[in-house]
């Protein structure tokens, strides 16, 4: 039967630490319980000579990022092995040891160091907020205020794992239009620079009439040639300065209220934004975090300042004495859908069913969408990609005709 090295405290704060046989960690914990003693660690004690894991290496190039997928894991784990009994700090230290990510490791174990030091578990996780974003903070403080912490991150992992799941659809619908346009660039550029001149000097060895689209394209190579650095510049330019404004406070609040009237991509980003809202504000509320609070960080997790404003707005509402439903329904951004299954839930009161089923609906919608989304642009596409390999044929090998009808015309004349 395997030993157990813990540490733990009385109903009058005595710290005490020893050792304790049990068939698992969850029956050590139980048993340490039924003495009167709240364990604060405990581990598996190990046998002399045992070597220690290693500690993985760090590469020259390591990023201080964490993936979605990462950060999913994280939580689901840290909920299952809390239902299970496990003390907080053991479950912490664990994950750290067992997380691939060095930095990702090193976040945990900070984390772990914290809370040893009398932190609660949102407080240690707010001195990390490069990494752990307000809807993980509140979600686990909500938790903690209402004694429910297990189940709350439970609630905060499929949220995770619901968001990794959507963008790994989108990703894969659109990764073959993507293809097609580098494809597309990449045949562009070599014909430009590498076979359009040979074809060039050719036809100015000749003295012939060049057709139309001929001297189309040939005036249109020989000014992208002349003029490469304004026309790569300018993209280059133009595009930087894009990314540049929308990173800009004003930039993303002009880009946020826009892109949702875009035409074809603009429903794609309202279905996702007006999912994340109410898959976020649902967790949360669904937590016990009282409805204002919960709108204000939604606003923050949303990833849209635009709706982040209207949720800021809507809070001071309520705040004020009106109800959810009215002050949804002053901003059109949100749909009659919506605002109906909203106006359901407050006067049922069960308005974390009816938000549940706003998400069911639009991941359908959203998974829908996308797949005619790219089914409509692979076409366009292929008939943008054959319209210019038939204009390049015609534009080459009408010149070839011609000097080929010009050298029979002119061998049959000499017969």
């Amino acid at each position: 039967m395997p030993t157990y090295v813990y540490k733990a405290r009385d109903r009058n704060g005595g710290v005490f630490s020893g050792r304790v046989e049990a068939p698992g960690i969850r029956e050590a914990v139980l048993n340490l319980k039924e003495r009167g003693l709240f364990v604060t660690s405990i581990e598996e004690e190990k046998p002399l000579g045992a070597t220690t894991k290693k500690e993985p290496s760090r590469s020259l190039f390591e990023t201080k990022r964490v993936k979605l997928q990462e950060m999913a894991a994280f939580v689901r784990g840290l909920s299952v092995m809390l239902e299970a009994g496990v003390p907080l700090l053991s479950a912490l230290g664990s994950l750290s040891r067992q997380t691939e990510n060095p930095y990702f490791s090193k976040v945990i174990a900070g984390v772990a160091s914290l809370v040893e030091r009398g932190f609660s578990l949102s407080r240690a996780l707010a001195e990390y907020p490069r990494v752990f974003n307000r809807v993980i903070l509140g979600m686990v403080q909500s938790g903690e205020a209402g004694g429910n912490l297990d189940w709350t991150l439970g609630r905060l992992a499929d949220y995770l794992e619901w968001e990794k799941d959507l963008r790994d659809k989108i990703q894969s619908a659109l990764y073959y239009p993507i293809i097609l346009v580098v494809a597309m660039i990449a045949a562009s550029f070599f014909l430009v620079y590498f076979v359009f001149p040979q074809f060039l000097l050719l036809f100015e060895g000749f003295n012939i009439a060049l057709p139309l689209p001929t001297q189309i394209m040939l005036s249109l190579i020989r000014f992208v040639n002349a003029n490469w650095y304004l026309i790569y510049g300018g993209l280059l330019g133009g595009v930087l300065l894009f990314l540049l404004y929308v990173n800009s406070p004003k930039g993303r609040r002009f880009w946020d209220e826009r892109r949702h009237r875009l035409p074809l991509f603009g429903q794609l980003f309202r279905k996702l934004i007006l999912s994340r809202f109410a898959w976020v504000f649902n967790s949360l509320v669904r937590s016990g975090m009282p409805v204002v609070q919960a709108l204000e960080i939604t606003g923050n997790a949303v990833g849209d300042t635009y709706l982040k404003e209207i949720l800021e707005k809507v809070a001071e509402d309520i705040r004020r004495g009106r109800n959810l439903t009215q002050s949804l329904s002053e901003h059109p951004f949100f749909p009659p859908f919506v605002l109906q299954m909203v106006s359901v839930g407050e006067e049922s009161g069960n308005l974390e069913l009816t938000l549940s089923k706003v998400t069911e609906l639009y991941d359908k919608e959203i998974a829908i969408f996308v797949g005619r989304l790219s089914a409509t642009i692979e076409p366009i596409l292929t008939l943008l990609i054959g319209a210019g390999v038939f204009f390049v044929a015609l534009a080459f090998f009408l010149p070839i005709f011609e000097m080929a009808s010009q050298g029979m015309a002119a061998a049959g004349g000499g017969m």
